[in-house]
């Protein structure tokens, strides 16, 4: 005999018992009607008349045996039920019908399907009989994979209800609390650090002058011992303005935010600005206009006189040789190389690893980084910058030069918080301000490379 039909005949044999256990108490309730009655008709025939209390009592005993008598009607139901299952588990396996473990199976999701949708209309009772045969297993296998796209796709509603499960808000998600992590994954822009090269000055104007020595003074000649000197030249004097140039941000949070989030939200905007901020002004240190912003380090003409920077074709039309590199590095003054460095971006930093010499050594040496020594291009450290050009046609993919000397940085105030929730309610906004400003001052203690044949 199958394992499934001897778990079915057990259950059937548990449940028939059951129906007996019930029949007993079917038989005991009877009594207690019969008795009852026997009560009201023995005063009746003496002509006592009930008060209205005990009444009242004896009406709600018979009232409590009626509602047992219809329970024990649903419990003696069960037997009958269980053997109209066991005969259906009994059928041959023709046409689709049901026979070994899938047979159990089947019966089995069957019965719960029709119990479930008696739960699902609120009309399981005591004395409800629940069908479990062909005919409910046809309507649970046509109802099955319509719940199973409505779970997926919402097309279809399923005819019941799953169990509860957290991967459904309303099956029971809403009770499982959510663990938010007090860490932000944060995407990381690339940048530059030309402040931490150039020389940085704290003003309290709105502009600083830097006076500017542009030329020499004159020479006499030899003279003999009674020559009477004549007037020599003097060198010329300049100035250089930088002025301090006004930046902003402007996010807005609402208050409930503020107040509810699971997070410091203020020193977060107060972060994320930050760094915005400085991503910004690194830019505008390369390639600002100088127009209500820094005047930038790659924006100026091919030359070698002030207001010019001169520019050391690479050798190729899209990319870098290594003789441009010494020719570069050599046309740097002596007493800027000193401090000189190689400022390029990381993309260039790739391709200028692969160059050799003419002994097949390269040029790139890498750095010791136990040491704390940096990587070295001809004997110079060489810093990354990604507001470098990248490598291309008439591109300045490259500087060389010591830019402490060259570029000046103006700060007039650090970035100043307004905060305001009055204006725009219900949000507050954070205004912003940062005065900052930046431009060569030393035209010559600096190179360019320019990508060209």
């Amino acid at each position: 005999m199958p394992i499934s039909e001897q778990v079915v005949e057990q259950i059937a044999a548990d449940v028939r018992k059951f129906g007996e256990t019930a029949t007993g108490l079917q038989a005991m309730n009877d009594n207690a009607k019969r008795e009852l009655g026997e009560l009201r008709a023995e005063l009746d025939k003496h002509g006592k008349k009930l008060d209205a209390i005990s009444a009242e009592k004896i009406d709600k005993i018979a009232a409590s045996v009626e509602a047992q008598d219809a329970a024990l009607a649903g419990l003696k139901a069960l037997p009958e039920q269980v053997e109209r299952i066991d005969a259906v588990l009994k059928r041959p396996g023709v046409n689709g019908g049901w026979a070994g473990d899938d047979a159990a199976n089947e019966a089995k999701a069957a019965f719960e399907f029709a119990k479930a949708k008696l739960i699902a209309r609120g009309e399981l009772k005591p004395t409800t009989k629940v069908e479990g045969d062909e005919a409910e297993y046809a309507a649970y296998a046509e109802a099955f994979p319509h719940y199973m796209r409505a779970r997926n796709d919402g097309a279809m509603k399923p005819a019941f209800q799953a169990a509860m499960q957290t991967g459904s808000d309303p099956d029971g998600g809403y009770l499982v609390p959510t663990t938010v992590s007090s860490r932000i994954i944060t995407k990381v822009y690339e940048t530059s650090n030309l402040r931490a090269l150039a020389t940085v000055e704290t003003i309290g104007g709105k502009e600083l002058e830097i006076p500017r020595d542009e030329g020499e003074f004159g020479y006499g000649g030899w003279v003999g011992e009674t020559t009477a000197p004549a007037e020599t030249t003097t060198s010329q004097v300049g100035v250089s303005k930088i002025f301090a140039h006004e930046m902003y941000a402007e996010p807005r949070v609402t208050q409930n935010m503020i107040e509810d989030a699971g997070l410091d939200i203020e020193a977060w905007v107060a972060n994320k600005v930050g760094e915005k901020l400085g991503r910004i002004e690194s830019t505008a240190f390369f390639t600002g206009t100088g127009v209500n912003q820094p005047r930038g380090l790659l924006t100026y003409a091919n030359g070698t006189t002030n207001g010019t920077i001169e520019q050391i074709v690479s050798g190729g039309a899209t990319t870098i040789t290594a003789d441009a590199l010494y020719n570069l590095a050599f046309a740097l003054k002596d007493y800027y190389t000193q401090n000189a460095r190689w400022l390029m971006k990381r993309t260039t930093v790739r391709d200028i690893m692969k160059l050799k010499d003419g002994q097949s050594n390269y040029l790139w040496q890498m750095g010791d980084i136990r040491g704390g020594q940096p990587a070295t291009i001809l004997g110079w450290p060489v810093d990354r910058s990604e507001d470098m050009a990248t490598i291309a046609a008439s591109s300045l993919s490259v500087a060389f030069g010591d830019f402490k000397a060259a570029y000046t940085i103006v700060d007039r105030l650090g970035i100043t918080l307004l905060r305001d929730n009055l204006t725009a309610k219900p949000y507050v906004k954070f205004y912003n301000r940062r005065r900052v400003g930046g431009d060569v001052v030393n035209f010559e203690a600096v190179k360019l490379m320019i990508t060209s044949a």
